[in-house]
Parts: C-alpha cells; sequence; structure tokens
C-alpha cells in the first residue's frame, strides 16, 4: 500500500474556487467549526476546508504514518510541528518565538497535560 502524502482540500467554505492539494506534512492542526460544519485545515500559512470528522482524520492519518492527537472537542494538532507549548493558557504554538499573529491551537486542560509529557523530553520550548 502506498503512503498517501496529500489531501484534497477547498479554499472556500463552499468550494466554489475547486479542490487543491495539500502537504500532510505542512498541516498544523485540524480545526473542526460547527457553525460551518466544516473542518478547517490549518497550515502555517492557509486554511483550507474539507468535510469529515475529527476522528476519521486522526484514525487515517495516524495510520499512515503520521502523529496526529485530538486535543480537546474541536482541534486535533500535528504532534511533530508543536515548537511551543504556552501553560497559562493551554495552547501549541508552530513557531518560536511567537508573535501576535501565531497561530496556534487550543487544549483541554488534560489533554495538554498528556501532550507536554510526551513531548518534554523533546526541542520544544515550554513558556
Amino acid at each position: 500500500m502506498q503512503q498517501c502524502k496529500q489531501l484534497s482540500v477547498t479554499l472556500d467554505i463552499d468550494g466554489k474556487l475547486g479542490f487543491e492539494l495539500v502537504d500532510i506534512h505542512d498541516i498544523i492542526f485540524f480545526e473542526y467549526d460547527n457553525i460551518i460544519n466544516r473542518i478547517i485545515i490549518h497550515t502555517a500559512n492557509n486554511k483550507y476546508y474539507t468535510m469529515s470528522t475529527l476522528k476519521y482524520f486522526i484514525e487515517s492519518l495516524n495510520n499512515s504514518g503520521y502523529s496526529f492527537k485530538l486535543v480537546d472537542r474541536n482541534n486535533a494538532v500535528n504532534i511533530d510541528k508543536i515548537v511551543c507549548l504556552d501553560t497559562s493558557t493551554k495552547k501549541a504554538y508552530f513557531e518560536w518565538p511567537t508573535n501576535t499573529r501565531s497561530k496556534n491551537c487550543t487544549f483541554s486542560g488534560k489533554h495538554f497535560e498528556e501532550v507536554m509529557k510526551l513531548l518534554s523530553s523533546g526541542s520544544i520550548v515550554i513558556a
């Protein structure tokens, strides 16, 4: 079985701009938005839209060699892309140093502690 390295996504909510391929390696996190009933796929510089469930993406991607984790009811993060964990706001950042425009992913308290333990031996910043 050949591992897929890209996902088919759209640049707009309704797909009017057609499909585009995004490299899975570039995805920093998934966010489910229940108001628009779409999954928003975040990369460092863009956001894309798709249909499905977070559970489906996490299961499929993890079984394809990637490392995604559900970190609250609406977010799943690419563990390999986390550069900084902020203990006061329970957020992951994907660049260091961070600034007001830095993309971030919110965590529930329980999942934040799990990921912090998992990554504490690596080279991430704990702020």
